[in-house]
């Protein structure tokens, strides 16, 4: 057993945690895209499949042939029952195809809807004025009713997000019951105290920072723990430091090599 007072939280799992938190921050900042379906075009879309015939293609009459011959090879269908046997083939082949059909007519009456973001809550998130309570109130309004069709003519009243985040993000939640611990890392001496208006990027660190010390507060661990785990990178940067990103870099140099080599001679 080591040595010390034991670690409550491991650094991948308050990473992770922060990670979700944080592209929920961006989310609320810079809005999202939600994916609507347009009821309309998809009843008209739906009715045009349901009435046209659906012809198979000669793979899939290929394909009910073989399975008759492997079934009839192995006992397990006799002579007399092939031809209800394929006609049942068929009829599947049918079915599957036409749903098939429909799950393209859904995909085609979705719609793309731009959901603005909240600046003036993320700024007042992250003021300095900001207190638990105030965190409250603006959770509070971060879920609204909605009316969702259950079945055919069937509708229920649920609970849906209100803010431009993933659907059942627990960030409204972790900042209600984790909000005196928010106003502090917002008080952190560490905390980034950048001019956001002369680098907008400013606001990424400071949304980096405080996601890592609300992932921290949801686990149990001080703000000062859960920074130190995590580190500075942020998610994004994660990437252009990855070895993921070094081919290009590596064909880059590559390629001027080759030039120089070329120029040379």
């Amino acid at each position: 057993m080591p040595v010390g007072r034991p670690r409550r939280a491991d650094p991948e799992t308050v990473y992770a945690i922060a990670h979700l938190f944080y592209w929920d921050f961006r989310r609320l900042l810079k809005g999202r895209v939600r994916r609507r379906l347009d009821r309309d075009k998809y009843e008209k879309l739906k009715t045009e499949v349901e009435a046209a015939p659906i012809e198979l293609t000669d793979d899939q009459l290929k394909s009910g042939l073989q399975a008759i011959k492997r079934e009839t090879k192995s006992g397990l269908l006799s002579a007399g029952e092939r031809e209800n046997r394929l006609s049942d083939i068929h009829d599947g082949m049918e079915f599957a195809t036409r749903a098939g059909l429909l799950m393209d007519a859904y995909e085609q009456a979705l719609m793309s809807i731009k959901v603005p973001g909240e600046i003036d809550i993320v700024e007042e998130l992250l003021s300095p004025q900001i207190t638990p309570s105030r965190i409250r109130e603006i959770c509070q309004d971060a879920f609204m009713p909605l009316s969702v069709q259950v079945a055919p003519g069937v509708f229920k009243e649920v609970e849906g997000s209100a803010w431009p985040v993933m659907g059942g993000s627990a960030l409204p939640l972790y900042l209600s019951k984790c909000a005196e611990q928010f106003v502090e890392a917002v008080h952190d001496r560490r905390f980034p105290g950048c001019d956001v208006s002369a680098r907008p990027s400013n606001r990424f660190k400071q949304l980096w920072f405080v996601s890592r010390a609300l992932a921290g507060a949801a686990l149990g661990i001080k703000t000062r723990t859960a920074i130190n785990l995590v580190g500075s990178l942020r998610p994004e940067e994660v990437f252009d430091k990855s070895r993921f990103a070094k081919p290009q870099r590596a064909n880059v140099k590559r390629k001027q090599k080759s030039q120089r080599q070329r120029n040379n001679f």
